[in-house]
């Protein structure tokens, strides 16, 4: 283990850790209170673009992605609250060994092993929470039948509906963007080749899905173009929408209004799928104005979908209930 002490004059410490996992060494950041502890303590799981500690995108994979440092800004919101928390480069990413571009499996592995370590910790006063966003809502739920429920879970942006019905949401969006007109057929061709040719591709993917095929292939403009649908076997075997019943904790559904990624609807039917477990301890919240990421998109249509596309959208400011509105639900559970 290597500890980096910073910010000892402020209300919170950042230390390095590394966490031992199978075939690799995952590495993070545990970021303390100042003070005497223990503490109550928070694991941070990040999503489909969160390759990175922070969730950020991991710039070999999304070269020119704006850095969000989500998970920084919530890290250090909660150890001024009296919380710690962990987050991690995922496996191959940032400073953590192994192979880049993990399969589903390995990532609910790992972060089960991750789990087990913060409970372990030290520093850990027993009451332990997690925290998902986006896919890592998905992850969440996995780890809390696998390993162990939490003290409180928080399900930020939660994906319920299918991977079909989600992918065919998003690359919908594009479309549509692109019947404007022919200008913005041409940018998105310019500044997204793999947008467009997702787009083109839609009515084929979402078929070989539902056949269970592992590739698809579609003629885009006169060349026939291929997705690998490898990957997808473990979600499409275990779907979002079967996952939330395995969550007993009090649960924070957190979505935002305009969420241009997992619709908003997924958030009310993510509330159902707990109460229908049972699960009546949950509390939803709704940030109007707010994207995916819980950040302020550009007002107009047309800027917001270039942005997502381009992921410029990374790069705008936090909604202002942003992280507050997290760390006082988990206040109040956890202290």
């Amino acid at each position: 283990m290597r500890t980096r002490s910073v910010g000892r004059a402020r209300s919170f410490r950042d230390e390095d850790r590394l966490v031992e996992v199978e075939g690799a060494t995952l590495a993070g950041t545990l970021t303390l209170p100042t003070g005497e502890g223990p503490w109550p303590v928070t694991l941070l799981l990040g999503g489909t673009f969160s390759d990175l500690r922070d969730a950020d995108v991991d710039p070999r994979l999304w070269p020119g992605v704006p850095k969000r440092h989500m998970y920084a800004i919530l890290a250090r919101g909660l150890a001024r609250a009296g919380i710690a928390s962990f987050r991690f480069d995922r496996r191959g990413a940032g400073e953590s060994t192994g192979e880049l571009g993990v399969r589903r499996a390995e990532e609910v592995a790992d972060a089960g092993a991750v789990w087990r370590w913060v409970r372990s910790l030290p520093e850990c006063d027993g009451r332990a929470a997690m925290l998902g966003h986006s896919a890592g809502a998905y992850v969440l739920c996995r780890v809390a039948l696998e390993v162990g429920q939490p003290d409180a879970a928080v399900l930020q942006g939660a994906l319920y509906r299918s991977i079909a019905a989600l992918l065919e949401y998003n690359y919908s969006l594009v479309r549509d963007y692109m019947r404007l007109g022919e200008s913005e057929v041409a940018w998105v061709k310019e500044h997204s080749p793999k947008a467009y040719q997702d787009a083109m591709m839609m009515r084929a993917v979402v078929s070989a899905i539902e056949k269970r095929e592992p590739v698809a292939a579609a003629e885009v403009d006169g060349v026939t173009a291929t997705r690998d649908l490898s990957s997808l076997r473990y979600d499409l075997d275990l779907p979002p929408e079967d996952q939330f019943r395995h969550l007993a904790a009090p649960a924070l559904v957190l979505h935002g209004a305009e969420d241009l990624n997992v619709p908003i609807e997924d958030a009310f039917e993510t509330v159902r799928a707990l109460w229908a477990a049972g699960n009546r301890d949950v509390e939803l919240r709704v940030i109007p104005g707010a994207n995916h990421s819980f950040q302020l998109d550009a007002e107009d249509y047309a800027t917001r979908v270039q942005e997502k596309i381009t992921m410029k959208n990374f790069g705008r400011p936090f909604h202002p209930l942003y992280p507050g509105v997290v760390i006082d639900y988990l206040a109040r559970q956890l202290l």
